[in-house]
């Protein structure tokens, strides 16, 4: 490739690079509005638009020896073409010759004749299939070489250069991002391959690639063996072999998981430099305290833990660590451990949950274990009348209130505390950086717990969560008993009522899940990729399902009709506070035999009583929540159930309902729900700071982004401000891709 050296970086070299498409040859007003579609609409867009696969066209095999079912490229005269019918659709055929046979080529495009010049050579590309028991080339694609009788096939076949042929050339997605509103994805944009490949070939031939600012240091680069940026950009568009776009595509992903690793690197280093913490240290009267107040004994694991949270609140670098367990670990019993250590220091504690009804549940059981104790536990909520919230913000500014447990409610300005010692957020990847930000901020440097019973896969662990010190309760408490999952069909319906009379029959209560609440509810779920091939002709249309799915109140209605005799309630986000209220007393107090509800109780409903889970719809619920649904069930002795029921109409579905009846274990499943659904919808990228990634992918680059977190640590520590000349540009790049995400303090 020819011209990558023309320009140099400068005002020259960001004209180039913000060259807009409409005007580039070839493309025009019509053009550049489909290339919008695909977020293309300048020279730079292009380059960064890399390609999806490659595909060998460098290799010529000769007529004679194609075979049925492989791919294959030929340099053939174009014989004859002409049109023909089948089952009332049009088909161009064009016969091919070279030196050792001849193979007739098939495209049902009509518009494709026209290309196709007579006694012209041309370079065709694509599968050999069986038509009617004769070989033929299926839809090839296709240039054409000579348009001359003159030149012979040894002429033509030199011909091995150019975008699409005659080398390793680049396959590129054509679909926008956006999905269409039954879930499908939406269709290819009307540009082909070769026009796109023509189109990035001429970017970078006008030496666009050499326009880019390498923003790694050069003694980065050298120490890593990395291939410098522009010679990246374009062996990996255009590669010289697979070598070449194997080392391209490492220095890309190396770039790329290095500006992610900096970000969090730099908020690591300002987290613990920014201020001293108070210093609580776990000494033997207090830990005797702790222990005599919880209602049983922490698990070996959940010991580890807190021995853990302990040491790091025993320093003047303020804690930051995330607290993994599964669903029912006793991730509780070591927060309300950590809250107890906090305050017997003197200090307020924070304890931040994303609903009303989590929140309520972290009160009773602070409420439950503290009770006769001088501490003092408050719960402000969104629904708490104005005397209330008064009060409590008196109480709270006054330091009189030592647990303060709350919903987003906490966060508004006016919530002062007197001493902020320790932040804990349950279920944290609900809340936004600048949500935990903001709660951080209301004290001095005070020590943060951050807690998920979604177990988070590795690779997010070291991207995302990169800054904090990670434990993990891996033993479940003693006395949990089995859980049966089962994925069945509405034959077997009735045998679930006869379930649910019979636990009720034992004093067992049963859930009932649905993912809206009426039949104009909005969904809570995702749409998926669309199922392929022969599944797709058994499965219903997804623009059926969306209608199909069923809510909670007309469940309620129907349930009561088949179960006559037991005691139904219901609850979801709508009720009115009171009433929510009133089920969830009765549903504590044993006076409800089923519970039908939205995914509201996901977390916060610890009833040891319930061991029936049924889930209706379960195609429309994300793999983490399913689990996290289950994990309502079974939470004592008692042998429960968990049921589904679920017409899958993706591969995507299909998956998770199989996975999700496989395993109990929340690591697995974790894993699982990430390889099936990728790093962008695995939390959400808004609510986490992870920036979509262009290139990089964290289930097969593990390698490189623990090389990548490495680096960037390690120079972090070493410029915390990113202050030296040769980090300027890293500096810059931080700031504009992950300073808002990650919420950085000062990135200079």
């Amino acid at each position: 490739m020819t011209g990558s050296g023309t320009f140099s970086a400068g005002s020259g070299a960001a004209d180039l690079l913000s060259r807009p498409l409409q005007f580039v040859k070839g493309v025009g007003p019509v053009r550049a509005g489909l290339l919008q579609r695909l977020h293309l609409e300048t020279f730079r867009d292009l380059i960064f638009h890399f390609p999806i696969a490659h595909k060998d066209r460098a290799s010529i095999t000769p007529i004679s020896r194609l075979r049925a079912g492989a791919e294959a490229n030929i340099v053939a005269q174009i014989i004859d073409v002409r049109g023909r019918r089948f089952a009332g659709k049009e088909k161009v055929e064009a016969l091919l010759q070279d030196s050792s046979g001849n193979i007739r080529a098939g495209w049902w495009n009509p518009y494709v004749a026209d290309k196709l010049l007579p006694n012209a050579w041309g370079f065709f590309s694509g599968k050999v299939k069986l038509f009617n028991d004769k070989r033929e080339l299926a839809g090839p694609e296709f240039e054409i070489l000579q348009e001359s009788d003159e030149n012979d096939e040894s002429s033509a076949a030199s011909f091995t250069t150019g975008p699409s042929f005659g080398r390793i050339v680049p396959v590129y997605n054509l679909r926008p991002k956006q999905r269409l509103p039954s879930g499908e994805e939406a269709p290819e944009i009307r540009i082909n391959q070769n026009f796109l490949r023509k189109l990035i070939w001429q970017a970078l031939e006008s030496g666009a690639a050499a326009c880019i600012p390498d923003l790694l240091p050069p003694d980065l680069v050298k120490k890593m063996r990395l291939m410098p940026l522009p010679e990246a950009v374009r062996q990996f568009h255009f590669p010289d072999s697979f070598a070449k776009a194997e080392a391209a595509r490492r220095r890309l992903v190396f770039e790329e998981l290095f500006i992610i690793s900096t970000g969090v690197a730099l908020r690591r280093v300002q987290i613990e430099t920014r201020a001293a913490a108070r210093r609580m240290p776990l000494v033997p009267a207090i830990q005797s305290r702790i222990k005599a107040r919880l209602p049983f004994e922490l698990t070996p694991s959940q010991a580890q833990v807190f021995s853990e949270i302990a040491h790091d609140m025993n320093s003047t670098q303020p804690m930051n660590r995330l607290l993994q367990g599964d669903v029912g670990s006793g991730k509780t019993a070591v927060a309300v451990s950590a809250l107890l250590l906090c305050v017997a220091h003197g200090g307020q504690a924070a304890l931040l949950a994303p609903t009303e009804v989590l929140a309520e549940q972290h009160f009773r059981t602070l409420c439950n274990i503290l009770q006769k104790s001088r501490v003092t536990i408050a719960l402000l909520r969104g629904a708490s009348t104005e005397a209330e919230r008064r009060e409590f913000l008196r109480k709270l500014d006054a330091g009189e209130i030592h647990i303060a447990v709350g919903t987003h409610a906490l966060l508004e300005p006016d919530v002062t505390f007197k001493n902020l010692g320790l932040v804990v957020v349950d279920e944290q990847h609900k809340f936004g950086v600048d949500q935990r930000r903001a709660l951080r901020n209301k004290g001095i440097a005070p020590h943060v717990l951050v807690m998920t019973a979604t177990p988070i896969p590795r690779t997010l662990t070291l991207t995302l969560y990169g800054d904090l010190d990670v434990s993990r309760i891996d033993q479940p408490p003693p006395g949990r008993g089995e859980i049966v999952t089962k994925w069945l069909k509405e034959v077997d319906r009735p045998k679930v009522y006869k379930l649910m009379i019979d636990e009720a029959r034992k004093g067992h209560a049963s859930y009932v899940v649905l993912p809206r609440i009426d039949s104009e509810s909005p969904l809570e779920t995702a749409p998926e990729t669309p199922l392929k091939g022969a599944k797709a002709a058994k499965a219903r249309a997804p623009k059926k399902l969306w209608s199909e799915v069923k809510g909670v109140e007309e469940e309620v209605k129907r349930l009561r009709e088949h179960l006559p005799t037991l005691r139904l309630e219901m609850l979801h986000g709508r009720m009115p506070g009171p009433e929510k209220d009133r089920v969830l007393t009765l549903l504590r107090e044993g006076k409800i035999d089923v519970i039908v509800s939205t995914q509201v109780i996901e977390v916060g409903i610890d009833l040891p009583t319930a061991t029936l889970m049924v889930i209706e719809n379960a195609e429309m619920f994300g793999l983490s929540a399913l689990h996290q649904l289950r994990g309502r069930v079974g939470r004592s002795e008692r042998k429960s159930y968990c049921i589904i029921f679920g017409e899958p109409t993706t591969e995507e579905t299909e998956e998770r309902l199989k996975v999700f009846c496989k395993t109990r274990d929340g690591f697995e499943i974790a894993e699982a729900d990430f390889r099936i659904r990728g790093p962008g919808q695995f939390f959400g990228t808004a609510q986490s700071g992870m920036p979509e990634l262009k290139i990089a992918d964290l289930l097969r680059d593990v390698d490189v982004l623990a090389e990548a977190r490495a680096e960037a640590l390690e120079r972090v520590r070493r410029d915390p401000q990113l202050r030296k000349v040769e980090h300027a540009g890293l500096k810059a790049r931080v700031k504009e891709v992950l300073g808002s995400r990650l919420g950085l303090i000062d990135v200079g």
